[in-house]
């Protein structure tokens, strides 16, 4: 996902479509039941720190330890938060509010990856 995320076939048009489609699955789990704002910028967060691990784990590419060390990071860093995150969530509604975590996560990833990948409106 974040290879195609990442490369020159995922357009403008189809990130928006994206980011829209997130919203509306946030929008439509948030009927349910509603996130924290707490936990909803926590995941936010996370989004943001997959998108500077990925970009640290670019620069650092011919060095083969780091490569290992932040696949693990990638990997381990997600799944430990939702799981921290399913043991505080009460127990009614949690498959909505964990969608909603998820959700903000990905905008999260999404809005500092378009950010950090715009032209520069002055030279």
């Amino acid at each position: 996902m974040l290879d195609f995320w990442y490369s020159a076939r995922c357009n403008r048009q189809v990130k928006l479509a994206l980011c829209v489609a997130v919203c509306l699955m946030i929008y439509a789990c948030a009927k349910v039941a509603e996130l924290s704002l707490g936990l909803s910028l926590l995941s936010l967060g996370l989004g943001a720190l997959v998108h500077v691990l990925r970009v640290i784990k670019l620069k650092l590419q011919s060095q083969q330890h780091y490569n290992s060390i932040f696949d693990v990071l990638f990997f381990l860093l997600p799944i430990i938060y939702w799981l921290g995150l399913m043991l505080l969530l009460p127990a009614q509604h949690v498959w909505a509010l964990m969608l909603q975590a998820i959700g903000f996560s990905v905008l999260g990833l999404f809005i500092v990856s378009i950010y950090s990948n715009r032209a520069p409106r002055f030279n």
